[in-house]
């Protein structure tokens, strides 16, 4: 009789060792041959490997219609007041949601953004905005908008963070198809005042 541990009754290495060495071998790159395999014979991927990211072009949406807007709470203690424009909500190749915001202050001041939002990193870019009485978007042509930063949580008025963690984000993968992410805005929208 031998055991799993590797100590049969001779004091043997037995079936175990078998295994383990098979194993070895297996994990050494398959070089039972004596040969390495060429890299692109390799099926293997590494699921530790860093991956990287092709965003794709960023196209700009029509100018929000305040028909299409759609409100969301952020936070009980700000002034401003949030709402995304539906039409604008898309889902890229590269899985970045697009989105166009409008913030709105107690004096009616507005601020359109349009916007990229990265769900595998946590992370927001900002592609143009329109300034008040605009007929057009103005693309965001400052080093801060070429790069992606963090979105935060836990500070006032962090609408990307709300949308990102309510809306379009379950966890690290986009929560679903735009029709969806328009169907959780509107059913949870707070009602007009």
């Amino acid at each position: 009789m031998t055991s799993l541990t590797g100590v049969g009754r001779r004091g043997g290495l037995g079936a175990a060792a078998l295994l383990l060495a098979a194993a070895s071998l297996a994990l050494a790159g398959c070089k039972t041959t004596g040969k390495e395999m060429a890299e692109e014979e390799s099926t293997w991927n590494n699921p530790f490997a860093p991956k990287t990211f092709e965003e794709a072009k960023a196209m700009l949406p029509p100018l929000p219609q305040e028909a299409n807007l759609i409100p969301f709470s952020v936070s009980g203690t700000g002034t401003l007041s949030f709402a995304v424009d539906s039409k604008s909500i898309s889902v890229g190749k590269d899985n970045v949601v697009r989105y166009t915001v409008v913030t709105t202050s107690q004096s009616g001041a507005r601020n359109v953004t349009f916007e990229g939002m990265r769900c595998d990193a946590f992370e927001r870019k900002l592609y143009a905005t329109l300034p008040p009485g605009a007929a057009e978007w103005v693309p965001n042509s400052s080093d801060y908008g070429e790069t992606w930063h963090r979105m935060q949580t836990g500070v006032r008025n962090a609408y990307a963070a709300t949308l990102a963690i309510d809306f379009f984000c379950e966890g690290r993968t986009v929560a679903g198809k735009p029709a969806d992410m328009v169907r959780e805005l509107q059913s949870r929208a707070p009602s007009k005042r």
